[in-house]
């Protein structure tokens, strides 16, 4: 047996008591034995059997797909023009991906792309600048929740077969994030989206199989019982994948996936470690775990369509009145910090976006004291999250000692996404949400989603003018200062201020070699698979 060092990565590096930083020794058994000691060994079938915790909630299909633990599906089926480096832990850096190289104009209206050859679609169609503009046009078409990122777009100019010129209607300095984020234009086959059109844009074809690059095909979707990736022969990469095919089995409790981890019949968990677990895994003797960098945030959602939180002020003081350094440290400590900054870390530089998390239980106890007497609060938090249901039960007993009744309720993520922005006077509150994202680390993104009217993470639709224009001019001059006035307006505003950066916490068997390597800042709960490996000394 021997002994293997797992690295935090600096970017991740988490100031806790609880994790020592800088490495972490983490005992792994070179002939990949399980955690139960049964001595499982490393799979010599080319399958890497991982899990997906309660289905991916929307079909596979890249202009749809704007959740979470289906990310894994689209970023391995589909490619875009250019993408966030792997294995990159000190920053966001774009690098080519379809797009070997690019030219963006002075006043960020014309991005201009060379786009790399011999590549092929699954169905075997040549990839070209006519895809670019088919691939673009079906995002708009379907108009789902990642539309906005084409919206701009007036021409797509096909220079030549291998040149386009994209021209927006108005400047916007993060689009090539757009174009790198996880979520951002995949390129799909032009020949399967006019073949399978049908009347809903290939949407029906495209929930059971794929039409992109990547360097998998999704060869089995079933709603409730599983995915499957195979790899494609024809991908254009100087690949030599150790993993040929990806088994995703759907599962409805975290504790299965751990047990079936532990005995080496899962080889990782890509998400949804619950905190309490983290430390045992860390300690592990079997397994490696890993605290990789990220966008994830944990943000607190506040409600103003109701009477109790109508008000920016009374917004502000709940959020203030609730220590939460030491509620981060209680409940994520391991994996999470206390937020430093108005946006996710990167997002700005660290000398621009800097800010202490402000406590003062003072301002909540008399703001409480001096509400109707019989005043409710309901604090609602996203079904299947440990995290969060703690933290809901934390707060509501820190009002409740203050004299105020307050609830926790569970919500499925159909909720979430759909009935509350639809309805937010019968959302609760309070949405509690200590894991969650943007679209990618640029700083309009974030502000996008999160805090104007329309963006696709505005669950309770708390919005606020000033931020949005502060936004809008920032997008259009890239300016540090703007995106920091917009921050320092929403965190006024009390909508959805921010209170901790976390990573990503990965556990895997010990054998799996490249996960570092294979993971991106950019997109939570995946890794890329086609460059993990097999450690050699577990074939030893």
């Amino acid at each position: 047996m021997t002994r293997r060092t797992t690295r935090v990565p600096t970017a991740a590096r988490l100031p806790l008591a609880l994790l020592t930083v800088g490495s972490l020794l983490l005992a792994g058994c070179s002939d990949g034995a399980s955690a139960s000691g049964s001595g499982a060994a490393a799979p010599t079938d080319g399958v890497l059997r991982l899990g997906v915790l309660n289905d991916i909630g929307q079909p596979p299909d890249p202009d749809v797909y704007y959740s979470g633990n289906g990310l894994a599906i689209t970023t391995n089926a589909y490619e875009g023009l250019v993408r966030y480096e792997p294995g990159n832990h000190d920053e966001a850096k774009i690098v080519p991906s379809l797009a070997e190289s690019w030219e963006v104009s002075d006043d960020f209206t014309q991005y201009t792309f060379v786009l790399r050859q011999g590549v092929t679609f699954h169905d075997g169609t040549a990839f070209d600048a006519h895809a670019v503009e088919a691939s673009f046009d079906r995002r708009l078409a379907v108009d789902a929740g990642p539309a906005y990122m084409v919206q701009g777009v007036a021409d797509v100019e096909e220079l030549d077969d291998r040149t386009v010129r994209v021209v927006l209607s108005e400047p916007n300095s993060a689009f090539l994030d757009y174009l790198a984020s996880p979520y951002g234009p995949r390129m799909i086959s032009p020949t399967v989206l006019a073949e399978q059109a049908g009347d809903d844009v290939a949407q029906t074809y495209l929930s059971t199989t794929s039409a992109g690059t990547g360097p998998y095909v999704l060869s089995k979707a079933v709603v409730g019982e599983g995915y499957e990736l195979t790899y494609f022969e024809d991908y254009w990469g100087d690949l030599d994948p150790q993993f040929t095919k990806v088994e995703l089995p759907v599962y409805t409790e975290i504790s299965a996936m751990q047990l079936e981890l532990e005995r080496g019949d899962l080889h990782a968990l890509l998400a949804a470690v619950p905190t309490a677990s983290r430390q045992k895994y860390l300690d592990s003797q079997d397994l490696a775990a890993y605290a990789l960098p990220s966008f994830q945030v944990g943000v607190l959602y506040m409600n103003p369509n109701r009477p109790l939180l109508a008000d920016a002020a009374a917004r502000r003081t709940l959020f203030e009145g609730i220590d939460w350094t030491s509620l981060v440290e209680q409940v994520t400590g391991v994996g999470s910090v206390p937020a430093e900054g108005y946006y996710p870390k990167g997002a700005l530089p660290a000398d621009v976006d800097r800010r202490e998390l402000v406590h003062d239980p003072g301002a909540l106890a008399s703001w409480v004291s001096g509400l109707p007497a019989g005043s409710t609060i309901q604090l609602g938090y996203s079904a299947g999250s440990s995290d969060a249901e703690q933290m809901a039960n934390i707060i509501a007993a820190q009002l409740q000692a203050l004299g105020m009744q307050a609830t926790v309720t569970s919500h499925q993520a159909s909720e979430v996404f759909g009935d509350f922005p639809a309805n937010p006077q019968d959302a609760p509150d309070v949405l509690v949400s200590p894991g969650t994202w943007p679209d990618s680390n640029n700083a309009y993104m974030h502000g996008h989603v999160f805090w104007d009217p329309d963006g696709g993470l505005n669950h309770l639709q708390c919005s606020d003018e000033t931020t949005t224009t502060l936004l809008r001019e920032a997008l259009v001059t890239g300016s540090d200062a703007t995106y920091l006035a917009a921050g320092e307006a929403a965190y006024a505003s009390g909508c959805a201020p921010t209170f901790a950066w976390s990573s990503d916490f990965i556990v895997t068997q010990d054998w799996l070699g490249g996960v570092e390597e294979s993971h991106s800042i950019a997109a939570p709960a995946t890794l890329d698979f086609a460059t993990l490996s097999v450690a050699e000394a577990a074939t030893d």
